[in-house]
């Protein structure tokens, strides 16, 4: 299946370069965040954290779920609706090598947003780059491969296209909500830390903060200056967010396979 899925990924990726409406929503939007955002807010500190780095952690967690679930989300209903899938699934491509050309796909251009984010970011706001990259980097991979695994889970049960934005509105509004882009995590109550530390979009906040900082956001989310951790301190507090993620990309791909609907919706 390792070939198929290759197969699949080469060729999504090969369509996404070619369609420059997805390449400008994919890259275009998030640069001119990250170069004129920052420059709108006035200085100060939030959790020990500029401002500016703040919301440049921020736009690097929402930027990975417009591009994993909004993006894909949209992709996948146009296919199914446009019979692509059907054709797709007839071929001696297994579902699970569909599923997983996507999502390389995803993971490929995601790794590639961060990258011109940090860029940008430093280019032109002088912000300092990561402190852990390689572990900004594994964060990523995990979290554009949850979200793009739940993008494809629902979207086998939305019934047409233009019912899109009923699912993925919710999920941008949770992601600007829990990845502390408005409001610091660090401010949360008690028992919004609790229940938001069982969904992705936090666990990917705090992997990006500790990475792109070097301070523990995992086990000190509550705290308003976390202390610093080391490069390989900083893998080691993320066991509880690698456990999290890795159960929501799981049972995502259980629920893609066994309910996604590859015939076209109607209604």
């Amino acid at each position: 299946m390792t070939t198929h899925t290759l197969s699949h990924f080469r060729l999504t990726l090969k369509l996404f370069w070619r369609t420059p409406v997805s390449v400008g929503v994919a890259l275009g939007f998030p640069i001119l965040f990250a170069a004129f955002l920052p420059s709108t807010i006035p200085d100060g500190e939030r959790g020990g954290t500029p401002v500016h780095v703040a919301v440049i952690v921020g736009l690097i967690v929402m930027g990975a779920g417009i591009l994993g679930f909004m993006t894909l989300v949209e992709s996948f209903v146009l296919k199914r609706q446009a019979l692509i899938l059907k054709r797709l699934r007839g071929t001696e491509l297994p579902e699970l090598a569909i599923f997983g050309g996507e999502i390389l796909t995803i993971v490929s251009i995601g790794l590639f947003q961060v990258v011109a984010i940090v860029a940008v970011a430093n280019a032109v706001h002088g912000i300092a780059l990561p402190a852990n990259p390689l572990l900004l980097a594994v964060t990523m991979v995990l979290a554009l491969a949850v979200f793009a695994a739940m993008a494809i889970a629902v979207s086998g049960r939305i019934p047409a296209q233009g019912s899109t934005i009923v699912v993925s509105l919710p999920f941008l509004m949770l992601t600007i909500g829990l990845s502390g882009f408005v409001y610091p995590v660090s401010a949360f109550p008690d028992w919004l830390r609790i229940a938001s530390s069982f969904l992705p979009f936090t666990r990917v906040a705090e992997g990006v903060s500790t990475a792109y900082l070097g301070r523990d956001h995992v086990g000190h989310a509550g705290s308003a200056v976390p202390p610093e951790v080391g490069v390989l301190e900083g893998f080691a507090v993320m066991w509880p967010a690698w456990l999290v993620l890795a159960a929501w990309l799981v049972l995502s791909l259980l629920v893609a396979k066994r309910w996604f609907k590859w015939e076209p919706r109607r209604g």
